[in-house]
């Protein structure tokens, strides 16, 4: 039995090391390309392969993607800006210090990189390009503790995001704004930063995230000890978590931590402990999670190490030392010292926990945190005094009390602007709601007023007849202008939903099915790999018909001279085209509408006219840009009831009209053909 497992052991170790180096052969044969290419366009795009074939390797072989991929990503980078692609530079950018910040942790380096790029903003066309480059240098100034510039960032990101109207990225600057204020010690900006993200993620249904910026604002309650307001907001953020279907464990186990360390500061030992197995217990239920798993040990070998149950400390210690990575890991190794200083006092071993807490506060002296100074502080003239270390127990004493008072200062310092803001909150709402009351009490007088006057004779009330008639009139169309707001509204929400499904299906699945592509041919299975074709291209397709990639990669006009002619190739109706440069002549939002404007006419020809031939022209013209568009197909009688047009599907280009305040014309006549004129103003 023994001998059999060694043999699978021995195979799988050698398929693996069989299909590693085939994949490194795949890797450097596009290297040799890349280093031979003569023409600038292709080495771009092979340039563009290599670099996310390097990013997949990541986990595979650490040491070739580290040593590679930013060596070819800078290279594409330099490539797309000297080829006036910036917006390409820009885009692989962001990837590239995601790579220092995320990966490597090397945030100087990322600097260096996003402002070489920043710098050429004003030629970076897409906005929300821009914005995550701002965001990356935020995040790059807030690991170096450049908090202020991280601020001056964060502001920026949330500006461009919010004009874009991409309501994702701008919840998330402005949580991450709120993250720098409260390292910052600002706390009642961080408290504002992180409810103005929290609505946004109630805005967009998120649950996981408004479970974390909400943990966030409770984590303020508890600084400024408003420990009942800090309960409070984590019992909502529990009674959302638990009316999921699908629980998330993770932030559950969290609230149970927070709720652990207020029962702290009320003293109330017992309820800090059952919360911290609360926590455990809910850990223990979501996969994946061994560095929190790690952290709740280190929580739960402290409390009993402070309870005096030196044994039980000891077997969470001691799962704590199997996890070598995390115990030396810069972020994680300060909840292992925690857990080690604490169990040492317990077993009266002062001397071995003095220089664990000195190697914690320095920690914590790097990063500005004073809290987590004050109680080392404490630790360490205790350790002292017991050891009849008089002077250094003096000094540590004198640090407790000096860090002491000072987070008392800044404490209450915060409770009161807090408080003050949320007394101008008030006021301000109080005013707004005595303005509608007065607003409300001068309708009803004037009710009151028509009423008498209806009474006054036959002519006032037809008067009033006719007031009553117009009012209802101005309602309809308000509400014809609401159900317009509306529908415009549904298309933008499908095209931002398009949009971020296309991005999923052609940055993960699509490169997922190439590598299974890959290794399918490797061991030379082209059957199969011929499906996986298939497949690749009905992904793209997919990919291509939720968002038009290529709009915002080659332009308008490119992309509707590409639309016709794919439609030309792939359907049996010839299709002449005259496009007129119509680049930069619309913001992003029109542009997608106008591509839709085009692709819609065109599937409406295909799927209802049976025409053999169809022409468009779009022409540029002073004012607007003229866009026909004729077929020689069945046609249908306009003069017919106005239904007949929702049957033939052209409802929602009227909608897409009206939302680019063009004009729509439809001339045709049964069996003469069709011909639709959109007429859209430049400067609407």
């Amino acid at each position: 039995m023994l001998r059999s497992k060694i043999y699978i052991s021995i195979f799988v170790a050698t398929f693996h090391f069989y299909v590693f180096s085939q994949q490194r052969e795949t890797v450097l044969k596009l290297i040799d390309q890349v280093e031979n290419a003569t023409n600038t366009n292709e080495k771009l795009y092979l340039l563009d392969s290599l670099s996310s074939v390097l990013y997949e390797k990541r986990n595979s072989d650490f040491e070739f993607y580290k040593q590679n991929y930013p060596k070819y990503t800078l290279q594409y980078i330099d490539l797309a800006k000297q080829l006036d692609s910036f917006d390409l530079a820009a885009f692989k950018t962001s990837r590239l210090t995601f790579h220092y910040l995320q990966v490597i942790g090397k945030p100087d380096s990322a600097l260096v990189i996003v402002n070489n790029c920043i710098k050429d903003s004003l030629k970076i066309k897409n906005k929300i390009n821009l914005g995550h480059l701002y965001i990356k240098r935020a995040g790059a100034n807030y690991q170096i503790d450049n908090l202020e510039k991280a601020i001056v960032d964060y502001t920026n990101a949330e500006k461009i995001y919010h004009q874009t109207k991409d309501s994702i990225f701008e919840a998330d600057a402005t949580y991450f704004n709120g993250q720098a204020y409260e390292r910052l010690g600002k706390l009642s900006k961080a408290i504002l930063k992180y409810q103005a993200a929290n609505r946004l993620y109630t805005k967009m249904k998120d649950t996981a995230y408004i479970a974390y910026s909400g943990l966030a604002v409770s984590g303020i309650f508890s600084q400024l000890y408003l420990l009942e307001k800090s309960f409070e907001e984590r019992q909502k953020i529990r009674v959302l978590l638990n009316s999921q279907k699908n629980k998330d464990f993770q932030a559950l186990s969290e609230l149970s931590v927070n709720d652990a360390r207020d029962f702290v500061k009320k003293k109330e030992y017992k309820k800090e402990g059952e919360a911290y197995l609360t926590a455990l217990a809910l850990m223990r239920k979501e996969k994946g999670r061994h560095a929190n798993m790690f952290r709740l040990r280190a929580y739960v070998s402290e409390f009993y190490s402070k309870q005096g149950k030196q044994d039980i400390a000891k077997k969470y210690l001691d799962t704590l030392e199997l996890s070598t990575d995390l115990i030396n890991s810069p972020y994680d190794r300060i909840f292992y010292l925690k857990a080690l200083g604490r169990y040492k006092v317990a077993k009266g071993e002062y001397k071995e926990a003095i220089p664990i807490f000195e190697e914690e506060i320095e920690i914590f002296k790097n990063s500005n945190d004073i809290q987590g100074q004050v109680h080392l502080e404490k630790e360490l003239y205790e350790a002292n005094k017991n050891l009849n270390r008089l002077p250094e127990a003096l000094i540590h004493l004198d640090r407790y009390q000096l860090l002491k008072d000072s987070i008392y200062n800044l404490t209450r310092s915060n409770s009161v602007i807090y408080y003050q803001t949320l007394y101008e909150a008030e006021k301000r709402d109080s005013k707004i709601a005595i303005q509608k009351a007065n607003i409300q009490m001068l309708e009803a007088k004037d009710k009151a007023k028509k009423n008498l006057l209806i009474f006054g004779g036959i002519g006032l009330t037809l008067l009033f007849l006719l007031i009553y008639l117009y009012r209802n009139r101005i309602f309809l169309i308000r509400n014809k202008k609401l159900q317009q707001s509306f529908l415009q509204e549904l298309l933008q929400t499908q095209e931002r939903v398009g949009k971020r499904i296309s991005k999923d299906l052609h940055d993960s699945v699509g490169q997922s099915l190439l590598l299974i592509k890959n290794r399918i041919l490797q061991n030379k299975d082209t059957k199969t790999a011929t499906v996986v074709d298939g497949v690749i291209d009905e992904v793209r397709a997919i990919s291509r018909s939720l968002h038009p990639f290529k709009l915002e990669e080659l332009g308008l006009t490119v992309t509707l001279q590409s639309s016709v002619e794919m439609i030309d190739e792939n359907y049996d109706i010839f299709i002449s085209a005259e496009i007129d440069n119509i680049d930069q002549v619309f913001d992003q939002e029109k542009e997608v509408n106008i591509y839709r404007l085009v692709q819609e006419s065109f599937n409406n020809i295909i799927k209802h006219s049976k025409a053999r031939s169809a022409e468009i022209k779009v022409t540029n013209k002073e004012n607007n840009v003229e866009i026909i568009i004729k077929d020689n197909g069945k046609g249908f009688d306009v003069s017919k009831e106005k239904i007949s047009i929702s049957k033939i599907g052209l409802k929602t280009l009227s909608e897409r009209s009206k939302f680019l305040k063009a004009t729509f014309d439809i001339l045709s006549e049964i069996d003469s053909g069709t011909t639709l004129i959109f007429n859209i103003p430049k400067h609407a």
